[in-house]
């Protein structure tokens, strides 16, 4: 563990260029479905994107998060614990509460990320249908989001970014991490990562 991360996980320091690299194919991806279905997020605040304490569940990320957060000025660091300080309680003390359900990310700034280039990958992917093809033969689908499905759907009702190389090597970087420490990482959400 590095040891300026006391934050319960381990660091990504030693997986930031392959989880960067990884990063920029999924970029890549969703880059070459939005332009095929000319989806875009102009004019979304996040509200429905970001209204949800995504859970994250491999150490890599969380690390790569916490790099991004901590390389921003000190008063947008207080800005984000503060607000994930605030949506944790909202969760302690009812789960399934508006105060929880309504939080916004307290990474998201009038629409904007301002941990954008370290946001992980279920944030990168967000949007436009997919699909994952399972070690057992099944494949999952997964829909768009509501911009997507209303506006854009009914154009392109086949459009579905492949998740699966993504998904399994990032698998493969969290395997080796649990292999060199000895333990798994329990996950934890966007709000608990920050606000640690």
């Amino acid at each position: 563990m590095n040891s300026g991360d006391n934050c319960g996980y381990f660091s990504g320091t030693d997986f930031g260029p392959r989880l960067k690299k990884l990063y920029q194919e999924m970029d890549a991806a969703y880059s070459a479905a939005s332009n095929l279905s000319d989806f875009n997020c102009d004019g979304c605040d996040g509200s429905k994107c970001c209204t949800v304490d995504l859970i994250i569940h491999t150490s890599v990320e969380m690390s790569y998060m916490r790099q991004g957060l901590l390389a921003l000025d000190q008063t947008t660091k207080s800005q984000i614990k503060g607000r994930s300080l605030e949506i944790v309680e909202f969760k302690r003390l009812n789960p399934f509460g508006p105060d929880y359900r309504n939080s916004i990310c307290a990474a998201n700034f009038g629409g904007r990320c301002a941990i954008y280039e370290h946001r992980p990958m279920i944030c990168r992917l967000a949007g436009i249908p997919h699909f994952i093809d399972r070690p057992d033969q099944t494949k999952i689908c997964g829909p768009g989001c509501h911009r997507f499905e209303t506006v854009f759907l009914a154009s392109n009702p086949e459009l579905k970014i492949d998740r699966t190389s993504f998904y399994r090597r990032l698998a493969e970087m969290e395997i080796e991490t649990i292999r060199t420490h000895g333990k798994r990482t329990h996950s934890l959400t966007i709000a608990q990562i920050f606000a640690i």
